[in-house]
């Protein structure tokens, strides 16, 4: 006769969510693949013999059952529940359901640092349903022991392992925070409830983060306006297809929400963007009324390919004052092979994006921060060495312009973006000066490297003539990783793929 039921040392929670991520491997529903658990558990040091408590079964559910009440009732429960999830390691290595086991273990053990009952309840309603597309762009910004994790790509039960797993003062905080996100998400609630999720989130209110300020005031409206090569740069006048989206980003940083988005039908020679594209952006009713109706500051990023990265995209007018958006709002571009590269790693690019928020004790030695590489070409195999050596380089400033570099050099940077992970380069349209331009932006005394944008928007406000001296336009590269909506990422006909 096997053994009575046994309290057991976890909550009553963990039996019924113990058996429904069970039942969610792929092969528990056959009888052999139980019994080559059972037996491969059985040969454990730690479950020695276990199969002769369990009482076989046909029926899954009931078969599974019996299973957790005789590793409950083992003189090692702890190590007769590892064995369980090695022997499915071992018969079932590629089964998604692993994670969530392991996720439900880990919480088990974490026993009073955290709700274990009530998250235990919240995983079994997370376990039923499918998953959000890219879970991680829900993780709070800068949580402690996740800065230097490779997370975009992650399943939700990995995440949620990795926040339940973290050790400091706030065990629970950012993982509340994720669930509540995650809760917030229109693809999870507009087809779940989630009751155990929002009972959690309800009774530790007070052990949550304090958000950003709710509503437009607490966040950014972003602009993107993308141009996507029609046809090969090298091939004639190259034209250019438009796509503008704008977003809503908190003000503190971190993931973003689209709020709306327009493909343009007509393409444009680069000589025709300035006039053409700039009327067509202004005639979009939905961005203008966004923009004029935004509490919180506006941000316009140009997503550019290599061929014209060095466009002066802060010059476009969209409106009758005929006053260029660089001196009503902050202008950025951004590197568009980069923002679409979908193997590209982005742990470098999000741990060097970190250092951008570090402070100094002097304002004035902020911009000291950005490094200025040899350009010449016969150094351009010395710049991943160089950048090798400096971890928490943010920002790269060229006194070259981009478009002028040595196609040696210029692939060199290149491979400083997409490899190194530098976020943000700085250049002037002419070559030489960079001590006169590091000179004029600091004089607006920047606090850190993170406000650049600001910092150069104020040093365009003060260029007030009709057509800038080369010599005060600047470029800045601004590329934030937790941007990027691979939504955009579409062919349309006669794109260049």
């Amino acid at each position: 006769m096997p053994p009575a039921a046994a309290p057991g040392p976890w909550p009553e929670e963990a039996e019924d969510v113990l058996t429904d991520v069970l039942l969610g491997f792929r092969g528990m529903f056959r009888l052999t693949f139980r019994q080559d658990v059972l037996e491969t558990m059985g040969r454990s040091a730690r479950a020695r013999g276990i199969q002769a408590d369990v009482r076989e079964d046909d029926t899954p559910r009931p078969h599974v059952r019996e299973l957790l009440r005789a590793i409950r009732a083992f003189r090692d429960p702890w190590g007769a529940l590892d064995s369980l999830a090695d022997a499915l390691k071992d018969l079932a290595p590629d089964d998604g359901a692993r994670a969530w086991l392991e996720l439900t273990r880990q919480v088990l053990d974490r026993g009073t640092e955290l709700p274990v009952g009530e998250l235990l309840a919240v995983i079994g309603e997370l376990h039923e349903i499918p998953a959000p597309a890219k879970p991680a762009r829900h993780l709070p910004r800068n949580t402690r022991g996740l800065r230097n994790r490779a997370v975009e790509e992650e399943t939700l039960p990995v995440l949620l392992q990795l926040l339940v797993d973290r050790r400091d003062g706030d065990p629970l905080g950012p993982l509340l925070a994720f669930l509540g996100a995650l809760g917030g998400d229109p693809e999870v609630a507009r087809h779940h409830d989630l009751p155990a999720l929002r009972r959690l989130l309800a009774t530790h209110a007070d052990r949550a983060p304090v958000p950003p300020a709710a509503g437009p005031a607490g966040e950014r409206l972003i602009v993107q306006v993308r141009l996507d090569e029609e046809s090969a740069a090298h091939v004639g006048d190259c034209r250019y297809r438009l796509h503008v989206s704008y977003y809503r980003q908190p003000l503190a940083g971190g993931p973003f929400l689209r709020v709306g988005s327009h493909q343009d039908t007509a393409s444009f020679t680069k000589s025709e963007l300035l006039d053409s594209g700039s009327t067509r952006l202004g005639a979009w009713k939905e961005l203008k009324q966004a923009v004029f109706g935004s509490a919180g500051p506006v941000r316009i990023e140009f997503l550019l390919p290599r061929s014209i990265l060095g466009y002066a995209a802060e010059l476009w007018s969209t409106g009758p004052t005929g006053r260029p958006l660089g001196q009503y709002h902050p202008v950025v571009v951004r590197q568009l092979e980069r923002y679409t590269e979908p193997f590209l790693n982005r742990s470098y690019w999000r741990d060097r994006w970190e250092h951008l928020d570090t402070r100094g004790a002097d304002p004035a030695e902020v911009l000291d921060r950005i490094g200025w590489p040899s350009l010449d070409p016969a150094h351009a195999a010395d710049l991943p060495g160089w950048l090798e050596d400096r971890p928490e380089l943010a920002c790269l400033g060229l006194d070259i312009p981009y478009e002028q570099l040595d196609p040696e050099v210029q692939y060199a940077v290149d491979n400083a973006m997409y490899i190194d992970g530098v976020p943000v380069l700085l250049w002037r349209r002419v070559a030489g000066g960079a001590g006169t331009l590091v000179e004029s932006l600091r004089e607006h005394r920047p606090t850190r490297l993170a406000e650049l944008p600001d910092t150069v928007h104020r040093y365009r406000r003060q260029v007030r003539g009709r057509a800038p001296e080369p010599g005060r336009t600047v470029t800045l590269l601004w590329d934030d990783p937790d941007c990027v909506d691979p939504d955009q990422d579409h062919l349309f006909p006669g794109m260049v793929g």
